[in-house]
């Protein structure tokens, strides 16, 4: 494999945890090549998020766009609502919704609150 360049190698489109990633430790001072997990590399978050541009997407369920700079360790509480169409039955459970997950339309914004129950809020003019 060192006689290949990274454009000729095969791409990889379902990564595990476990996978590795060659990095350049100390680019700066002595420069040395090593390994580290797609684990170890993310820290804490899930080894199934998707970073693509600013879009960050966790468990193929959530997806939510921002400009977010972390410039130390801290929790993130963040509340993802998906735009799309209007549930067809206000059940939860029936809807495939997750308690807590949330969606609006150009008319209302919808909260599962339990795995039986989506309640809805009007949106207007302010």
């Amino acid at each position: 494999m060192a006689d290949k360049k990274v454009s000729q190698l095969v791409s990889l489109t379902t990564p595990t945890s476990e996978d590795l990633l060659m990095i350049i430790d100390d680019p700066n001072g002595t420069p040395a090549s090593k390994k580290i997990t797609i684990k170890n590399f993310f820290g804490a978050v899930p080894a199934n998020t998707d970073l693509k541009g600013s879009t960050l997407t966790v468990r193929g369920r959530t997806t939510a766009t921002a400009n977010v700079n972390l410039t130390k360790t801290t929790t993130m509480n963040v509340a993802v609502m998906t735009i799309g169409s209007s549930p067809s039955t206000n059940n939860a459970t029936t809807e495939g919704w997750s308690v807590g997950q949330m969606r609006f339309s150009n008319t209302y914004l919808y909260i599962a609150v339990n795995a039986t129950t989506i309640k809805r809020v009007s949106l207007s003019k302010f």
